[in-house]
């Protein structure tokens, strides 16, 4: 085949070892610059995605805002996933009625949730809108038939039927 050491060298071996520390240094300074350059690169696209960001005015209306001042109260514990603590919480903002949590938006009612404390509840939040909606229709069969399918685990977003 081909011999490594052609000329009977004393020092070969040390010399290809020399030769292939010196390639691994090169090919390591190499690809440090072409890192840096590519960090450098992602950097400022991600200063440009931060400003575009920071630009935009993201609009929450305040909690009092939401809620409109209506007679009379509901038993949320009807909705799954509301227990009682929940249900004093909501009050506690505002919420009485199933019409009023149904006009609330998932991510008030999370915030209020996460701003009074740590609470477990069974189900997502992002259910109760359309579960109060249902209840403030009078529509309970679909509400119970629907958070049956919830309980044995068969989530699918709920689909009004229409009453002609």
């Amino acid at each position: 085949m081909f011999d490594l050491n052609p000329f009977h060298l004393e020092n070969a071996s040390l010399l290809h070892f020399l030769m292939l520390q010196g390639a691994a240094i090169l090919a390591y300074l190499i690809f440090r610059e072409r890192f840096k350059q590519q960090l450098g690169r992602l950097n400022e696209k991600y200063q440009l995605l931060q400003a575009e960001l920071d630009a935009r005015e993201i609009i929450e209306p305040e909690v009092e805002e939401v809620f409109s001042s209506a007679p009379g109260r509901d038993d949320l514990k009807e909705i799954a996933g509301v227990n009682t603590k929940v249900e004093a919480i909501l009050n506690g903002v505002g919420i009485h009625t199933f019409t009023q949590l149904a006009n609330t938006p998932i991510t008030t009612i999370r915030r209020v949730l996460a701003e009074h404390g740590p609470l477990i509840y069974t189900d997502d939040p992002v259910t109760w809108p359309k579960q109060a909606w249902l209840a403030a229709e009078g529509r309970w069969d679909e509400l119970r038939g629907w958070q049956e399918q919830m309980r044995k685990g068969v989530y699918t977003d709920f689909q009004p039927t229409l009453l002609l």
